[in-house]
């Protein structure tokens, strides 16, 4: 069994698909994939806190906001903060 078992999961859409559930039904795959197929014990993922669509993305698939890291994104604007979001395996299966 691999120590670890955590991955990370980053996505981008064009805005021409924005708001047609794309997002979700991918995280949504991917969630599935990591846990059923690859055995992961945690997926993370982080978006920018101004990014409304993904927070609603993230926690649709229930995702969990574990924190805040402080100008780590580097956007158009200038450095954002991110919200670190994160799921376990037993989160969806609420095993112990």
């Amino acid at each position: 069994m691999p120590k670890f078992r955590i991955a990370e999961v980053w996505y981008k859409l064009h805005s021409n698909f924005w708001g047609k559930g794309y997002a979700t039904e991918c995280l949504n795959r991917i969630l599935e994939f990591g846990f059923g197929e690859l055995g992961l014990h945690r997926i993370e993922a982080g978006c920018a806190v101004e990014n409304l669509g993904s927070i609603r993305v993230l926690e649709k698939a229930g995702m969990t906001r574990e924190g805040r890291k402080r100008k780590v994104l580097p956007l158009k604007d200038g450095w954002s903060d991110n919200f670190h979001y994160a799921i376990l395996a037993t989160d969806l299966n609420n095993e112990e």
